[in-house]
């Protein structure tokens, strides 16, 4: 623990006889053991942030010269796993600290020792992610991304602003109709934080290559667009997995939503979930996924469902541009049906041994 001068973040507590009862975070309370009063000392201590864990022994024993170092340094780790503590290096406020107040605190609930919330957020400032759709996902995962304060974006889309767009895509105003929506929706990025970097491309993708030219500097993908709907993910899996780049895919069907993400060389590719999907075909002698494209129902996405299917995307985006959490679902897929406010579910994939995207990126 050199080096550190550890904080103790801000929080109350309250002593029961023997016992402190200290609250860090509104929804979780710890007791810790406090018989003869050195615990409360050492967090009355911290409280102060101003001294190194070496100065802290020396002041610690001064009250109880019976606490060793060893004892001393255990006590702050202890602290420190409990998410009590960080790095007075790592809090002190930044020219953007207005800029990113809520998400400061935010990580706050995740910053360590080890790593501080501006730590956190210099991640996202450093972050370049490619948004394919600017539609009813894209548009909203747009919105949060650049909240969040991530620093370059490149989008990709090929369609107009239409009528019937407004359902569900808030991105976009009246006064665009007829216009090219990535070039309004990077519009709409440099006018909310002209510190971003955005890039507009139209274009329409034929095939991985029309992806792969555009990851290099790419630290994640986030797929929105669905056409043509038969080969669109598998074209992306393919080219994120070659290159080494985490992605997420999304979309609604009917009245479930539905996101899932790839880590490359950590988690199965999508590809391994579609040879599991063929298999079940086989076995009941028919292919739901071509049973699907045949009733070609018509988009039913309002904007509280594209929403929130939007903000769920952006969330796994936050965890895998930070890390402050490990992706929900770095190789599985999240459902949630929102007809009868109806519980979610997580599906593992199995990483296959068979899968040519999988074994080629190896």
């Amino acid at each position: 623990m050199d080096g550190i001068v550890p904080k103790l973040k801000h929080c109350v507590w309250t002593r029961t006889n023997d016992t402190l009862v200290v609250l860090v975070h509104p929804h979780q309370a710890t007791t810790l053991a406090d018989p003869n009063g050195q615990v409360e000392a050492l967090l009355t201590m911290l409280r102060a942030g101003d001294r190194s864990v070496g100065q802290l022994h020396a002041a610690i024993a001064q009250q109880f010269p019976e606490v060793t170092r060893d004892e001393l340094d255990a006590a702050v780790s202890s602290l420190d796993e409990l998410g009590f503590l960080e790095d007075v290096a790592g809090s002190q406020p930044t020219e953007a600290v207005g800029r990113f107040a809520s998400s400061l605190a935010f990580f706050d609930y995740f910053s360590r020792l080890h790593l501080g919330r501006n730590e956190l957020q210099r991640r996202l400032v450093d972050s370049h992610v490619l948004v394919l759709g600017t539609g009813g996902l894209g548009s909203t995962v747009v919105m949060n991304l650049a909240g969040l304060g991530v620093g370059r974006l490149t989008l990709l889309d090929v369609d107009t602003v239409e009528p019937r767009n407004f359902a569900r895509q808030f991105l976009y105003r009246a006064a665009d109709i007829g216009r090219s929506k990535v070039e309004r929706a990077a519009e709409w990025v440099q006018e909310f934080d002209p510190a971003i970097e955005v890039r507009a491309i139209e274009r329409r993708i034929a095939g991985p290559r029309d992806i792969a030219d555009l990851l290099p500097g790419v630290h994640l993908v986030i797929r929105g667009v669905d056409q043509p709907p038969r080969e669109i993910a598998g074209w992306v899996n393919e080219a994120c997995t070659q290159a080494g780049v985490p992605h997420i895919g999304g979309g609604l069907f009917g009245t479930r939503l539905m996101y899932y993400s790839v880590d490359p060389d950590v988690s199965a590719c999508q590809h391994c979930a579609e040879l599991a999907a063929n298999e079940e075909d086989a076995a009941r002698d028919y292919s739901m996924a071509e049973l699907r494209q045949r009733l070609a129902p018509p988009n039913n996405g309002i904007g509280p469902f594209a929403s929130l299917l939007g903000s769920l995307v952006a969330m796994e985006a936050l965890r895998y541009l930070t890390r402050f959490a490990p992706p929900v679902t770095a190789g599985a897929v999240y459902e949630l049906d929102v007809t009868g406010g109806g519980s979610p579910s997580l599906t593992a994939w199995a990483r296959r041994a068979n899968c040519p995207v999988c074994t080629s990126a190896c």
